[in-house]
């Protein structure tokens, strides 16, 4: 009896011990500015800088190819739903622990993504991803600021 008491203390004692997680696990970092550039291919591939402010306001430099035909610059601002979903998946990404480059350069005429993200008091983590698909979550990401940029009612640039 002595034993199985002995036992259940033991087990409970150890059953609501905190573990401490590693300093990186659900990190939330304040994303200043994110900077997501598409590069030009060979063919037909959309060419274009998208910069988002944390207040939502996004600028739009449309150089070539873009799937709703503008070209030139355009301001609009993101709703605030939309804007969550980017740095969510941001935070969920560590970015800051992601590699600087990714893709095979041997491979030529494949698209591409250059992605800077501005955060806590300025420091910049900057991904260039030739190929896009440095991992499944920046694309992911890729898709998501996609749709957000396509969905977007844009306005001249003064």
């Amino acid at each position: 009896m002595k034993y199985l008491l002995f036992s259940f203390t033991v087990l409970l004692f150890i059953s609501c011990k905190s573990y401490k997680t590693g300093d990186s696990v659900n990190k939330k970092y304040e994303i200043e500015e994110v900077s997501f550039s598409r590069k030009p291919c060979f063919g037909t591939c959309p060419v274009f800088v998208l910069k988002i402010s944390k207040n939502g306001t996004a600028q739009l430099d449309a150089d070539n190819f873009l799937k709703n035909g503008l070209k030139g610059k355009y301001v609009t601002q993101i709703s605030t739903g939309d804007l969550y979903k980017i740095m969510k998946q941001l935070n969920e990404l560590q970015f800051p622990e992601l590699k600087d480059d990714y893709g095979n350069r041997l491979i030529s005429d494949l698209p591409s993504v250059h992605l800077e993200i501005r955060y806590q008091n300025d420091k910049i983590k900057k991904i260039r991803d030739y190929g896009n698909r440095g991992t499944a979550e920046l694309e992911k990401l890729y898709k998501t600021i996609d749709e957000i940029l396509y969905a977007q009612k844009w306005v001249p640039a003064q």
